[in-house]
């Protein structure tokens, strides 16, 4: 099959196709016809040797695919069939034609679904839903104010739009005039510039001089140490990456004097680390997100898609600071 094979630590613009063997179906996995695989600034960051993990070699980069079922091992069970449509999570495997997921790791879509915009509820919404409602995170309900940095981005885009229809009234920032309309299009209330010197004064301003209840932060670097300036007292924070490439320190005596809750999420634990105890969890946010996908009510924004020969120039796309949307390829 054709794969992006990787043997070395290597730039994103040089990866390549080049052929590999299938995977093989174990007795609790499922093998899938790969349609759709989205690139991501984390995955760039894997193939140059610069992530929190590093597989040995040879490996097959890629941890969402999205396709239709064409083996299912003998004890997958869950009622799968050949054929079904399905999305699913792997640590490792996806930009390929074929790849294996365990059985838990495996999701239903509705038929009929495009694969391309269904690959954003595993790269951005699963992680965003789970912050913002589970009640050891965010929680956060109907009529509180939310802070979204990089709005237009797709962790942020996504938490712009989970929060419309969870009932919170949304302060996002983006870098552009363009990224801060399109944020204002799917839901946010107000949009400020991604200036984290004003970020405090601009925010207060919009909330009545009151600050937020929550703020969801996928830039980190000095935004994220003003967002905690932002917040209310007994407000709550959570970082979902660090695309400043800027991972900031927290100040500790801002978290004290306003009794603030910082949370962490790192959704591959759930997923994947511990999924035996997490699977019900977990395949609850994606059954949620999966109905609102059918019915419309979300709208992951498909920026480019690309064969699979053109895996370099998808990670370009990535670096394009004007786009919005998932970019993906296509095996």
């Amino acid at each position: 099959m054709r794969a992006v094979v990787i043997r070395d630590w290597t730039e994103p613009g040089a990866l390549a196709v080049s052929d590999a063997p299938p995977p093989v179906c174990g007795p609790d996995d499922v093998r899938i016809a790969v349609r759709a695989v989205p690139v991501s600034h984390a995955l760039g960051l894997l193939v140059q040797g610069r992530y929190q993990r590093k597989p040995a070699f040879p490996f097959i980069p890629g941890n969402t695919v999205a396709g239709e079922i064409v083996e299912i091992g003998a004890a997958a069970g869950r009622g799968f069939r050949v054929g079904q449509p399905v999305l699913a999570s792997v640590e490792y495997g996806g930009l390929a034609e074929e790849a294996v997921a365990h059985a838990a790791n495996v999701y239903p879509l509705p038929d009929g679904v495009d694969f391309a915009a269904a690959t954003a509820l595993n790269t951005s919404y699963n992680s965003v839903l789970a912050a913002l409602t589970w009640p050891r995170l965010l929680d956060v309900q109907p009529g509180q104010w939310l802070l979204v940095n990089g709005a237009a981005g797709g962790a942020g885009s996504a938490a712009v739009e989970l929060a419309r229809y969870l009932g919170a009234r949304v302060v996002a920032t983006a870098s552009t005039v363009a990224r801060r309309a399109w944020a204002r299009e799917i839901g946010a209330e107000i949009a400020l510039p991604s200036d984290p010197v004003g970020l405090r004064d601009a925010v207060r301003a919009a909330t009545g001089g009151e600050g937020v209840h929550a703020v969801l932060d996928p830039v980190g670097g000095e935004t994220f140490t003003q967002s905690m300036r932002c917040l209310r007292p007994g407000g709550r924070i959570l970082p979902l990456g660090f695309a400043s490439g800027a991972i900031p320190s927290i100040p500790a005596n801002i978290a004290l004097v306003k009794n603030i809750t910082v949370c962490g999420l790192y959704m591959g634990y759930y997923k994947i680390d511990a999924r035996a105890q997490h699977e019900a969890e977990v395949r609850a946010i994606f059954e949620r997100l999966g109905g609102w996908l059918a019915a419309g009510r979300i709208r992951p924004r498909v920026a480019a898609r690309l064969p699979l020969e053109q895996v370099g120039a998808a990670f370009a796309r990535i670096a394009d600071r004007d786009r919005i949307g998932h970019v993906v390829l296509e095996p």
